[in-house]
């Protein structure tokens, strides 16, 4: 209990607010960083951090890294599994407990004091004098700038009156523990498989002492094609699911066009905005993207030398959005023809190229279509737009 006065308060310690705290409080701004679990806590989520993902942060993560990745074992279903390899490293595996404790511990090391454990229940607008914040403990907080990381359900978002519109994609994923370690054949590389599920595809992520296993479609998915499809992967790997544990499924959003980013002194980032990769289902770059962008933006607002948030709105739409909207026709376009975008992925190396650029942020999404030619790109649109009319008639009518 108590009152707190603070600069900036940052409710969500997931990767978007640690990572804004740190910058921000890096500036030498007041900085206060609240969640509402006790930390170290667990996330559902795969736990890839693409390199495209650690070139944003001013740190190493290295003491949270459980395997590198520099594989992919790709297959359509029960087909036969084709490997790709990188002579370079695609991604680093952590388990989301591990990395949000040491974002959280690195945004403390620059200033930003964190409060686990607290619960906000009420965030209320002072007609262009900062905000008030209550939490459950029964902590009041004065702030001038509150900055929205606390998820898709959220409660910043709620109490400001953001109208965010969120669509999205639901997930079903476990860990299975394998206490002499992780198998060979699952060492190092990341299995994809699509097709079980007509909107979304399953995987098999090596930890250190676990793999994680899962499978992604969209929010028109239910529980039991989700379940069938994970059974379905596990009988495929050789996986015995009767060993899961950590169960859960999680709602993954998906920003529509028109969702409002900021409100005068606030601003949403990460999931809370509904910054996640469509293609991919993977939201930890936009969340450190957003974290990272909103950072400079707050730091004008303080001085005065800007009356709102509005230009952390217009870098992202400038930047990370259409990134966004482009990958969004690319996962139509995957789920409607998925043979042909597989076999690619597997057999021509300028398309496995192509995507180890965009996993180590070498490339874009965009400059991946702009090798389509302009009339690729013109025809990117109307194409994913028919994609998404296939994919529905599917679910609708084969499942």
């Amino acid at each position: 209990m108590g009152n707190i006065e603070t600069e900036v308060l940052v409710v969500g310690a997931g990767p978007a607010g640690s990572i804004a705290a740190h910058q921000i409080a890096s500036s030498g701004f007041e900085v206060t960083l609240l969640d509402r679990a006790k930390f170290p806590r667990d996330k559902p989520c795969g736990g890839g951090v693409t390199v495209r993902c650690e070139s944003l942060l001013p740190f190493s993560i290295d003491p949270v890294v459980e395997d590198i990745i520099s594989s992919a074992e790709i297959a359509l279903r029960d087909e036969k599994s084709i490997f790709r390899e990188s002579s370079q490293t695609l991604t680093y595996m952590t388990q989301r407990s591990k990395l949000d404790a040491f974002l959280a511990e690195k945004a403390q090391e620059s200033g930003a004091v964190f409060r686990d454990s607290e619960l906000v229940q009420d965030i209320r607008s002072l007609a262009g004098d900062g905000f008030s914040v209550t939490t459950k403990s029964g902590t009041r907080i004065r702030s001038k700038v509150v900055l929205g990381a606390d998820g898709a359900n959220g409660i910043t978002a709620n109490r400001l009156g953001y109208d965010r519109h969120l669509g999205g994609a639901v997930a079903l994923e476990g860990n299975i523990y394998f206490p002499e370690g992780v198998p060979e054949r699952f060492a190092h590389t990341v299995v994809l498989n699509f097709g079980y599920l007509t909107d979304g595809y399953g995987w098999i992520f090596p930890k250190k002492d676990h793999i994680n296993i899962g499978v992604g479609a969209s929010r028109d998915s239910g529980g039991k094609r989700l379940s069938a499809a994970l059974t379905r992967l596990a009988e495929i790997y050789g996986v015995d699911l009767r060993k899961i544990e950590n169960l859960r499924g999680h709602h993954l959003p998906m920003r529509q066009s028109s969702a409002p980013l900021t409100r005068g002194g606030s601003a949403l980032l990460g999931d809370a905005a509904g910054l996640v990769d469509p293609l991919s289902g993977e939201g930890i770059f936009a969340a450190l993207s957003s974290g990272m962008a909103i950072a400079p933006v707050v730091g004008q607002y303080l001085t005065g030398h800007s009356s709102s948030l509005g230009s952390y709105a217009t870098k992202l739409e400038k930047d990370l959005i259409p990134e966004i909207e482009t990958s969004h026709a690319l996962m139509e376009i995957l789920h409607a023809y998925p043979r042909p975008f597989i076999w690619m992925l597997q057999h021509l190396d300028l398309f496995w190229t192509g995507a180890i650029d965009l996993i180590r942020g070498d490339s874009t999404y965009i400059d991946l279509t702009a090798r389509f030619g302009a009339v690729g790109r013109k025809l990117l649109t109307p194409t994913a737009m028919a994609g998404s009319f296939i994919s529905r008639w599917r679910r609708n009518h084969l499942s």
